[in-house]
């Protein structure tokens, strides 16, 4: 059983290659591959006592105090590709996308509550593609689409929003902006349905469908 001064840092062995360049006149392109391997990572480890609770762990009352321990291990891989191509001399996009696979497990005789999401609880894939305007007379359009994969736990479905922002220079001085953020939905839920072991802050969080106006006045 790990004590107080037993934890130990967490050790990774990390493998990455990839390539970085410009394949067309107009396009430019950043591709990586990688693979970590992980030791010694964190874990909640039940004490027997004498051990004071983790704070806001979501443990009951009747629960056992508990404490971060050495307890996981495992490799991650994945891919991220970055790039952006001028489609003209007033437009450009931007695309970007990575895939991201866990085998995390626990090593034996360790504790397992909290799940393997305790060491993060990341999505499989994210997507994204932005688009950068510059219109006639001192007016830009920048659109940013993105698409994120849903969370194991605490549970949190996928979702693809877009956030826009168009901009007009009325003069060197002054500048009006207007932005909306969420527009494909009213809302989305962040940060999971229902609680789970050892969850800190609240959960179902929506984030909602906004947008203002800016003006900026340059003396």
């Amino acid at each position: 059983m790990l004590k107080g001064g037993d934890f130990k840092p967490e050790k990774v062995i990390a493998y990455e290659m990839g390539y970085r360049g410009q394949p067309l006149p107009r396009a430019s392109l950043s591709i990586s591959a990688y693979y970590n391997q992980y030791q010694d990572l964190r874990n909640a480890q039940v004490t027997v006592g004498g051990f004071p609770p983790i704070p806001n762990a979501g443990v009951s009352s009747s629960g056992y105090p508990i404490m971060f321990g050495n307890g996981m291990e495992g490799e991650t891989y994945g891919i991220e590709l970055w790039g952006n191509y001028q489609m003209a001399d007033w437009w450009r996009l931007d695309p970007g996308f990575n895939w991201l696979h866990k085998n995390l497990r626990f090593k034996p005789g360790a504790s397992t509550i909290g799940g393997i999401e305790i060491a993060g609880d990341d999505p499989t894939y994210q997507f994204s593609l932005r688009s950068s305007m510059n219109l006639n007379r001192g007016v830009t359009l920048d659109l940013d689409l993105r698409s994120i994969a849903s969370l194991p736990a605490p549970a949190s479905p996928s979702y693809t929003e877009l956030n826009a922002r168009i901009g007009w220079a009325v003069s060197e001085r002054f500048q009006v902006l207007v932005r909306g953020s969420n527009l494909l939905h009213s809302h989305h839920l962040e940060f999971g349905t229902t609680p789970v072991p050892l969850q800190v802050g609240a959960n179902g969080v929506p984030d909602e469908r906004s947008d203002y106006i800016d003006l900026q006045l340059r003396l």
